[in-house]
Parts: C-alpha cells; sequence; structure tokens
C-alpha cells in the first residue's frame, strides 16, 4: 500500500469467523495510510460476528461492507 499512488483496498472477510482488537489496530493502520493518499479501504464478506462487531465498535461507519468481493471491486471500480 504504501507504494501506490492512490491505494485501493478491499478486506475480504470471508475465512474470518471472528477478529479482535490486534486486527481492528491493522484496520485502522491500514485505514489511516489509504486515506493520507487519497485511496480508499472496504471490506467484504464479513461473517455474522465479525459484522456486528465493526457495528458495536461503529467502524461500520468508516468503511463500506460489501457482501461479496465482486461486490467491492465493482465499488472500487476494479
Amino acid at each position: 500500500m504504501r507504494d501506490e499512488k492512490v491505494p485501493l483496498v478491499v478486506f475480504d472477510l470471508s475465512q474470518l469467523s471472528y477478529f479482535g482488537s490486534v486486527f481492528l489496530a491493522l484496520l485502522l493502520r491500514c485505514h489511516k495510510l489509504v486515506k493520507s493518499k487519497g485511496g480508499q479501504l472496504v471490506i467484504c464478506s464479513p461473517s455474522v460476528a465479525s459484522n456486528e462487531l465493526l457495528h458495536v465498535t461503529a467502524l461500520d461507519t468508516l468503511w463500506a461492507i460489501y457482501d461479496t468481493r465482486r461486490a467491492a471491486l465493482d465499488a472500487l471500480g476494479a
């Protein structure tokens, strides 16, 4: 991401059933870097538990969340 002029990032959570604070910190660090370069970070395919965690932490208001990877890529124009 650091080498990209304007990074477009999709975090595909389809293989995660749950994550904690360390992963949330990673998402936030990536978000900060991507935004500083004028890029965009989106999330796709969260599990029910992951979606709930993003909602409870209000991070679902920070990133667009898509049901599928294809929908996320389409939204980024990739």
